[in-house]
């Protein structure tokens, strides 16, 4: 006989009754099963969802470059560079067809060692504005730093031909000419820009090296020591100067003049070695975040919104109190709403904090000059003036003051005589026209017109007041 539950023994009729119920558990529980797995593998199907998600927006949306960079530095670095990042995104978001706003992203990644994307932002721009010459300038600098002397020149003749007035884009035209050889290219371009500003230093100094290889020794010892008067801590223009006076025979001068190179080249050698002792990287970067909100502000400010534009201008300051661009513009804004002795404060202190700054002086005394503080104007032309007794701008601008306020007329033309004779520039011919002019002096007036329209025949201001003066009886 087969065993069961029925006929085990010990078990009672009662006991077998009570449990005969619990057959029908078996199904239940395995729905109930089906049920979990169902529901486990749905949560494994949104799992795996969530992440091809993130995986193709990953790839998709990489994260900014800046990000990658403040990943890997120090806490207060870092900081930093995740607010430029905040900034400049945010400005390309709200401007995104001004080309100075990819300016500023380019600047940061640029700054920051990401030049790839950074040469995208200024490429950017330049589909923008075609004649955007920083653009241009940008791209020639970053050229130049991977070795690609030839694309560099483009670039930075680009830059010049949109800004035929700078001193600059010339200067970095002929260093990249000379790099690559071609000194006889160089050398016109020198002596171009040097004919619109004689007195660039930069420019006289480059031109002063290639005519040694050149072998025109006596032009070379010309400009070179044009430099070293006007400047005389110059150290590169003391080696070839020496190189010159030597093949032209005048041995104890060149080994003056080279004995006072090597001293030069060891205090900056000095300088540099205990530089790269200092903890710079965190100033050097609070510098560079103050600069793009600088540049931030400038095209809120141009836009018309003066709140934001001071704004940022404060956190800039507040980053780095020594850039030299913003107090004379915050400055500037206070005047524009009515603050005037908040401005006169800050341009006063700017004045005293930077009193041997020819840039603080010029750029004060414009300020001062455009809300009409006369008396504050002048004295920071005069001392301008004092600074560089040698260079044009300051008599140039005090000049201008004199003419615009209408006062002082014989002043005002003897000033503008001082600056042309410093740096015959067509700039300076203009003003020596009006200033001669104010003073009644119509032939000198005349003269001077005729200069500053042949020496920039394009410029339509000059050729106006040149036909005004010919009218005059």
């Amino acid at each position: 006989m087969r065993l069961t539950d029925e006929n085990l023994p010990g078990r009672s009729d009662a006991e077998s009754l009570s449990e005969s119920p619990a057959a029908p558990e078996k199904p239940v529980r395995r729905r109930s099963l089906w049920v979990r797995k169902r529901f486990w593998a749905g949560c494994a199907g949104l799992l795996l969802i969530g992440v091809l998600f993130r995986l193709v927006w990953d790839w998709t949306h990489p994260p900014s470059p800046l990000l990658q960079v403040a990943a890997d530095a120090a806490p207060e670095v870092a900081e930093l560079l995740r607010e430029a990042n905040q900034l400049a995104q945010d400005t390309v978001a709200i401007f995104p067809d001004d080309p100075y706003a990819w300016d500023v992203m380019g600047q940061l990644l640029g700054r920051f060692g990401k030049t790839e994307e950074a040469a995208q932002c200024w490429e950017k721009a330049l589909k923008l504005d075609p004649k955007f010459a920083v653009g241009y300038q940008s791209l020639g600098n970053l050229a130049l730093e991977r070795g690609e002397l030839k694309k560099a020149a483009e670039y930075y003749r680009r830059a010049w031909e949109l800004e035929r007035d700078s001193s600059v884009y010339p200067v970095q035209l002929a260093e990249v000419l000379i790099q690559d050889g071609r000194l006889e290219e160089a050398r016109q371009v020198l002596t171009e820009c040097l004919r619109r500003h004689p007195r660039s230093l930069p420019a006289r100094a480059l031109l002063g090296q290639i005519l040694v290889p050149l072998k025109d020794y006596s032009a070379a010892c010309e400009h070179l020591m044009y430099v070293i008067t006007a400047n005389p801590e110059y150290t590169n223009a003391y080696y070839p100067l020496s190189t010159a006076l030597s093949r032209l025979g005048q041995t104890e001068e060149a080994r003056k003049y080279l004995a006072r190179f090597q001293e030069l080249k060891r205090r900056d050698e000095q300088r540099h070695r205990m530089d790269l002792k200092k903890e710079t990287q965190l100033p050097a970067v609070r510098a560079a975040v103050a600069r793009a909100y600088l540049l931030v502000a400038k095209i809120y400010i141009a836009r018309g919104d003066i709140s934001t534009g001071e704004r940022l201008l404060n956190r800039g300051q507040e980053l780095n109190p020594d850039e030299k661009e913003i107090p004379p513009l915050l400055a500037w804004l206070q005047f524009k709403t009515g603050r005037e002795n908040e401005a006169t404060s800050i341009l006063r202190d700017y004045r005293q904090k930077h009193g041997n700054s020819l840039e603080a002086q010029m750029a004060a005394g414009k300020v001062f000059a455009e809300f009409k503080k006369f008396e504050e104007a002048e004295a920071a032309y005069r001392r301008a003036i004092e600074l560089t007794p040698l260079e044009a701008g300051g008599y140039a601008a005090l000049a201008s003051l004199y003419i615009t306020a209408g006062r002082r007329p014989f002043d005002a033309h003897v000033l503008a005589l001082r600056a042309v004779a410093r740096e015959p520039a067509p700039q300076f011919f203009f003003i020596l026209a009006l200033a001669a002019q104010r003073d009644g002096d119509t032939p000198a007036a005349l003269a001077a017109a005729q200069e500053a329209a042949r020496l920039d025949p394009s410029n339509d201001q000059y050729q106006r007041l040149l036909e005004s003066l010919r009218r005059t009886p």
